[in-house]
Formats: structure tokens, sequence, C-alpha cells
């Protein structure tokens, strides 16, 4: 069962097997599954949560720590207040408790090149510790900040995550796409709330 939109199932060669894919601004749930859940991130942060008990897990993925201030500021999950909402909310349903949560974060990097000690993915990486702490779900691990992007997988169903760090490969792909939806989620939307990718 999955609760989440824009993941896609596919084989991944670095696993030998299918994993499930979750693109920028969403997330994936599942219940006590072997599918690992994988991402690509950047500056963007993911938390992965698990429930200890039930093995009911998932991933989000996202770009900004919170809404614009904007009164036409959609509620999309590019931001990690609700990105880690509906992450949580959607576990619940599947029948996770909270106390049997669990989490471990990654991304944030610096991968737009800047001075400033304030980039997006400091912001990221402390928006989400700063919120799971405020949520009492304990983060037992954490791969963020630096300047290299990262795939992550992970297993939900016994807690593990794999990272591999991509040490210039397709940086210049990554930086690009993220400036570009950077500009979307900071954009008013004119267009009814609908944004096409």
């Amino acid at each position: 069962m999955n609760a989440g939109l824009k993941s896609q199932r596919y084989f991944d060669q670095r696993i030998s097997g299918d994993t499930v894919f979750v693109l920028p601004g969403h997330h994936f749930v599942q219940a006590n599954e072997a599918t690992p859940i994988s991402t690509l991130l950047g500056s963007c942060v993911s938390a992965c949560i698990r429930d200890t008990v039930t093995g009911a897990g998932g991933l989000n993925h996202f770009l900004l720590p919170e809404k614009s201030e904007a009164p036409d500021a959609d509620q999309s999950s590019r931001y990690g207040v609700h990105a880690m909402e509906v992450l949580i909310n959607d576990l619940l349903k599947i029948g996770a408790q909270k106390e049997n949560l669990e989490a471990k974060v990654f991304g944030g990097a610096n991968v737009i090149q800047t001075s400033s000690m304030e980039t997006v993915g400091a912001q990221n990486s402390e928006f989400v510790k700063e919120y799971l702490r405020s949520e009492g779900i304990p983060v037992l691990a954490e791969d963020l900040g630096g300047s290299k992007a990262r795939r992550v997988y992970f297993f939900p169903a016994d807690g593990r995550v794999s990272v591999l760090r991509i040490v210039s490969l397709g940086n210049d792909d990554i930086k690009e796409k993220e400036i570009e939806m950077r500009k979307r989620a900071l954009a008013k939307h004119s267009n009814g709330g609908v944004e096409l990718f």
C-alpha cells in the first residue's frame, strides 16, 4: 500500500532490484514491504521515517523549509512544514504509531555555490532536525550538508539506509534543476494552483 503522489517504481541496477523513486515535492509510504524507497537530493532534504514495530515507513523530499507568507501560497509538500505533516499522517493512516517512530535525515548540500552560511540546504537541515525534535521523533542517523548530491535508498522494513554521494557526475544538472524548482516554488501561482513539471 502507498500514499503519496509522483512516485515511480522501476528496476534499479545499482541495487539489482525494484525500487520506488520519489520526485521532489512528494512522498511515499508503505506497510512492511521489502521494496526500498529512493530519491536524489541536492539542497533538498528527505526524512526517512519508520515504525520500529510494524515496519511501516516512508520518505519525503522537500525543497524549502517553510511556505511563502503570500496569501496565495499553496500548502505543497515542496515545503518542509507540510511535507513532514503529510508523511507522518500517512504513516499513521497505514497503522504506524507515533510513539514507535524513528527517523534518519539526508540532504541539505550546498550544490549551488555561495559564500553564505545560510544556504537553502543549511536551512532545510536545521528545519528537519528541529521539526523532529519538537515532535519527539528520535533521529538515529543523519548525513546533511557538504557540497555533494546524494542518492538515498531507504529500506523501511528494517530501517537500513544506503547513501551514494555523487562526486561530480550530473551535479551541474542537479544545480540547474534545483534553481528552476526553487524559482517555481517561490513564484506566485497565477494559474489556479496547478503546476506542471
